[in-house]
């Protein structure tokens, strides 16, 4: 055990480079195949293609190789960030590797298809993209995604995540009247990079397609980058989270509503499924990124969860306050 576990950390810790591998490899085969069938390419190419495989769709040659790039670069960029915020926490950061591989497969190969195909054709107006073709993208996603599942190495063990129903819980003691409040702002460096990410595809597709398409990532990312982060308080009022700069939308469990609280690790993918506000089977809450949390257990038996630093304060301060609630009220 004890010689397993410099191997798994090195393998953890060259996760990013890992991830990042086939999208520079992909980008590299793109601008050479490009580069070499330049001179052969239609201007305008087709770049968009009806379901008989006709062309229907058009990108100026100028501007396609940068689109193309960023294709692939950006979704590079997010999944380092992924690998970074999560994948060094939990063995679930091979999955994430074996996804970027897939993607940068079938990405890189349909991309490089596409100019072998324009260049082919002669005109754009008679490039054609079949079937066969995506079929081909899909095989070569598949043998990336575990060419990466083999290459993240094995993870690390779990971080021990404590029982699913607290035991003792820790309490602040509190004197009569005492004010006291906690906050911290906690944000997801996952849902920061996806946010102006999102925003600048959307900037790329409005140059080449138009504004209508462009919406269809424009709004998620100005969504995503509002809501990245949070400013979580404990307080008189409860358990609240809000974004840091906004007094809405607001998330707020009263004290009448808690039984008792406690911090445990939480695992966003694993424990909850993802990032944001999430709802599972007896269990909900804002997770903008995996580690310590506050859990309040509810009066209905289910559990509220909020991912922050500190956790262990915010939990004790929240018991408190409950007790004095509760001995307010005579419950």
């Amino acid at each position: 055990m004890t010689l397993n576990a410099p191997v798994r950390s090195a393998a953890i810790r060259r996760r990013p480079f890992v991830v990042a591998s086939p999208y520079l490899l992909g980008a590299a085969v793109f601008l050479a195949v490009f580069l070499s069938r330049r001179d052969r390419l239609p201007d305008p190419m087709a770049t968009h293609f009806a379901g008989a495989g006709r062309a229907d769709g058009f990108t100026a040659l100028g501007v396609f190789p940068y689109a193309a790039l960023g294709v692939l670069l950006v979704p590079a960029a997010l999944f380092v960030w992924f690998a970074r915020a999560e994948g060094g926490r939990h063995a679930n950061g091979r999955a994430l590797v074996a996804m970027a591989y897939g993607i940068a497969g079938f990405g890189g190969f349909l991309l490089t298809d596409l100019v072998v195909a324009n260049a082919r054709a002669g005109s754009a107006e008679d490039a054609r993209l079949g079937l066969w073709q995506l079929a081909a993208a899909l095989v070569v996603a598949a043998v990336a995604a575990a060419l990466g599942l083999l290459l993240a190495g094995r993870g690390g063990p779990a971080v021990p995540e404590g029982p699913d129903v607290p035991g003792a819980a820790p309490r602040l003691a509190l004197q009569e009247g005492e004010s006291v409040i906690w906050t911290r702002t906690v944000g997801s460096r996952a849902l920061f990079a996806c946010g102006p990410a999102l925003l600048a595809l959307g900037l790329l597709v409005a140059l080449v397609a138009d504004w209508g398409s462009a919406l269809t990532l424009l709004v998620p990312g100005a969504l995503l980058s509002v809501m990245a982060g949070a400013r979580v308080t404990v307080d008189r009022h409860g358990l609240t989270a809000t974004a840091p700069w906004l007094p809405w939308p607001r998330l707020r469990v009263p004290l009448d509503r808690i039984e008792e609280a406690t911090s445990r690790d939480i695992n966003a993918l694993k424990d909850m499924g993802g990032w944001g506000y999430r709802v599972h089977p007896g269990r909900s809450g804002l997770v903008l990124r995996s580690g310590d949390a506050v859990v309040a257990r509810l009066t209905t038996g289910s559990e509220f969860v909020i991912t922050v630093d500190d956790a262990a304060t915010a939990a004790a301060l929240l018991n408190a306050l409950v007790a004095r609630d509760r001995a307010h009220h005579g419950g």
